[in-house]
């Protein structure tokens, strides 16, 4: 599992944010190629469930 870190901008505690890859790919097909382009993406949830009720927001705002 892949993890990326985003920072709180309020607190700077460190949130994991999990990648995931993506590919789009129909295993059907006769002429497969040998390799496909994959789409990453991001989940931001806890990070931005944390930086919309961080305590040190309601300090810096």
């Amino acid at each position: 599992m892949n993890v990326l870190m985003i920072e709180c901008p309020y607190c700077h505690v460190q949130q994991p944010a999990r990648i995931t890859a993506v590919a789009d790919v129909d295993l059907t097909r006769d002429d497969l190629p040998d390799a496909v382009k994959v789409k990453q993406v991001a989940d931001l949830t806890a990070a931005k469930t944390h930086a919309q009720t961080c305590k040190s927001r309601r300090t810096r705002a």
